[in-house]
């Protein structure tokens, strides 16, 4: 089961990667108003979970 944060960050990946094939920390850091590393570790998190593909500086 996932956690309210983590549904938010796969809904505002999904809403953005509607536009693009990639996503970057920044985008999700500005659609969430939070600081990247903030979105990073949770990605790290997500990634862990196999929710997401993660690559380091790739987006």
């Amino acid at each position: 089961m996932n956690t309210l944060a983590e549904e938010n960050y796969l809904k505002a990946i999904y809403h953005l990667s509607l536009n693009e094939l990639t996503v970057s920390t920044n985008q999700i850091a500005a659609a969430l108003n939070t600081k990247a590393a903030s979105v990073t570790d949770m990605l790290k998190k997500l990634a862990d979970k196999e929710l997401i593909n993660y690559e380091k500086y790739r987006g």
